[in-house]
């Protein structure tokens, strides 16, 4: 970074080069400044909330690191526009199989968003043969990859020609490196090394996270480590690693982890916590119920007749119960009988509502994270039975406490789920101002992620209403900011509600969208001009052009900049019953 950043002081304008490092200053303190990696690694600020949610469950909570590969990107990409002018800029990188995987996709993206800001950016990478390198950190990167070689505009070449030499690479000055950083999180005690490989899974970088657990394990054995870092550290430190290889797809290995750590582990705390985290990977990776109930029995046992639970304890309990509620919902949504839906459902009832009294009152940040989550959790409960008010009655009533602190992120994630809400009682017209509400804090945070699926459930809420026009606006924006982000997934998105929303609104096709449409729906160009609305419905309806129906709840993680695909089951959906896309309905009156 800052080899670039000399190239644009010395190609570039002054004035240039000067509002490039206004318009980016804190991308840049934050990646040149040595002050910010606190003397042991760490680089960007992740909240411990943003931690726990990654540490504590197996979820792929991807969404703050893709708000920071996209500012580094945007950066780089600018940079390149300065230093090539009107040509491209090549960024020729030796043993790029040694870089991580948030730098990965750095490089990827900027030269995806350079395109759009009239730059041509060409990233060549040399692969090299890391010496010595750990079997678990080969495997990540052959997998990502895999991954990365699918994706548009990558080529991958041969290696034969290229000089042994030249791949090759000597890991020992940053094995040293490590060693060191482990032993200064030490200085804080085993949550200080906890929070250094959590910061790295919450930021996705997974090579990064086996190299300090790795290393931390081996000077474990080999009594590198003072004594107070005592019999917990292999057990948490596997712990992690589960949780890593849980969220990289490699399922088995997590397993085979988890177990590990169990035949080491004596606390109540951990045993509970160890087949807590089984269960979630039988309930969300394995889909077996059966299975989880049985590892949610587990842990729930080794907790319950503690006569005096601590405060972990007593937390460990409630995640059980969520669990066990998660469990309860899933086999009601599969359930044929009433009878025994509706058993469930009560089962599932029972269980949030007794984890969120036993977590009301308890300290520190974990039991606040996880009343939070049961928060949410039951007033989703609330809809997925069609207690619809009562659900909004109650997220408003758990969520006051951080509504009144004026805090625009989770202002806008509560202004998104009664927008839901709302819209899930035909409350139309509440649905699209608290909707409203939803874009502008996220649009003041900066986060064009969720600004994009607030725009896109905006104006599925707007062509409900029958305000087309309206709808066309807000799905127009989308469009832009669809393309900016350089998500196809999301441009066709919101191309087709654009569509549907100007045939409807019985307005003409302006030449942008026009061109849009001939390259994602070629039949229906023809029929979407002139005055045959009929015709051009038709046409649309024949190329399954269908709008996308908002989730009751935002994703947590960004594909197009993961770059490692979607989960194979949108549970959210599949619990609310919520389809994934529908027909529009043309009998509406355009207003």
């Amino acid at each position: 970074m800052r080899a670039l950043l000399k190239k644009v002081e010395e190609s570039s304008a002054p004035d240039a080069a000067a509002e490039l490092r206004s318009r980016h200053h804190r991308t840049i303190d934050l990646l040149t400044s040595p002050g910010h990696r606190e003397g042991i690694g760490r680089l960007l600020p992740i909240s411990e909330a943003a931690a726990l949610g990654t540490t504590r469950r197996i979820s792929r909570e991807s969404h703050t690191s893709a708000l920071w590969i996209d500012q580094a990107a945007r950066l780089i990409a600018d940079c390149a526009r300065l230093v090539a002018g009107g040509g491209p800029l090549l960024l020729d990188i030796e043993a790029l199989d040694s870089w991580d995987r948030p730098s990965l996709r750095v490089l990827y993206r900027s030269a995806l968003v350079a395109a759009s800001e009239r730059a041509e950016l060409l990233v060549r990478g040399r692969m090299a043969h890391a010496d010595g390198e750990d079997e678990v950190i080969g495997r990540l990167r052959k997998t990502f990859f895999t991954h990365l070689a699918q994706r548009r505009g990558v080529m991958v070449h041969s290696r034969a020609g290229i000089p042994a030499d030249a791949r090759s690479v000597d890991l020992s000055a940053r094995t040293a490196g490590v060693e060191d950083m482990v032993r200064r999180s030490l200085a804080e005690g085993l949550p200080g090394l906890l929070r250094l490989v959590g910061g790295s899974l919450a930021m996705q970088n997974f090579e990064r996270a086996r190299l300090i657990s790795a290393t931390a394990l081996r000077m474990h054995r080999e009594d590198m480590l003072p004594a107070e870092a005592g019999l917990d550290l292999p057990i948490q430190i596997t712990r992690l690693e589960a949780i890593a290889a849980a969220q990289v797809g490699d399922v088995s290995e997590a397993e085979e982890l988890l177990r590990q750590a169990l035949d080491l582990a004596q606390r109540p705390e951990d045993v509970s916590h160890l087949n807590y985290l089984l269960a979630l990977i039988a309930t969300k990776r394995n889909y077996d119920l059966a299975t989880a109930r049985e590892y949610y029995g587990r842990a729930r046992r080794a907790v319950d007749d503690l006569a005096d639970p601590s405060v972990d304890a007593l937390v460990e309990r409630a995640w059980v119960g969520n669990g066990l509620a998660l469990v309860a919902v899933m086999e009601a949504r599969s359930a044929t009988d009433p009878q025994v839906r509706e058993a469930r459902y009560a089962e599932a009832y029972e269980e949030e509502l007794a984890a969120f009294a036993a977590v009301r009152g308890l300290p520190g940040m974990s039991a606040f994270y996880l009343r939070y989550n049961l928060g949410y959790n039951l007033s989703f409960l609330l809809e997925i039975t069609g207690k619809f008010e009562q659900a909004q009655s109650f997220l408003a009533s758990v969520s006051s406490v951080l509504l009144s602190a004026e805090r625009a992120d989770y202002g806008a994630l509560y202004e998104y789920a009664i927008g839901l809400l709302r819209l899930r009682t035909e409350d139309l017209a509440g649905a699209a101002h608290s909707l409203r509400r939803a874009t502008e804090l996220a649009e003041s945070l900066h986060d064009p992620f969720y600004l994009e699926r607030m725009l896109s459930a905006l104006g599925y809420v707007e062509h409900r209403r029958g305000n087309h026009v309206e709808a066309a606006a807000v799905f127009r924006e989308g469009v832009r900011l669809a393309r900016w982000l350089r998500d196809e997934d999301a441009y066709r998105q919101q191309l087709t509600g654009l569509l549907w929303s100007v045939v409807l609104g019985g307005r003409d096709l302006e030449e942008q969208v026009r061109e849009a449409a001939e390259i994602w729906f070629p039949t229906v160009v023809r029929d979407l001009d002139g005055d045959d609305r009929d015709r051009a419905i038709a046409a649309l309806r024949a190329a399954d052009a269908q709008l996308l129906v908002p989730s009751s709840k935002l994703p947590s993680y960004v594909a197009s900049v993961d770059l490692e695909g979607r989960p194979s089951r949108d549970l959210n959906r599949f619990l609310a019953g919520v389809a994934t896309t529908e027909a529009p309905c043309a009998e509406k009156e355009t207003r």
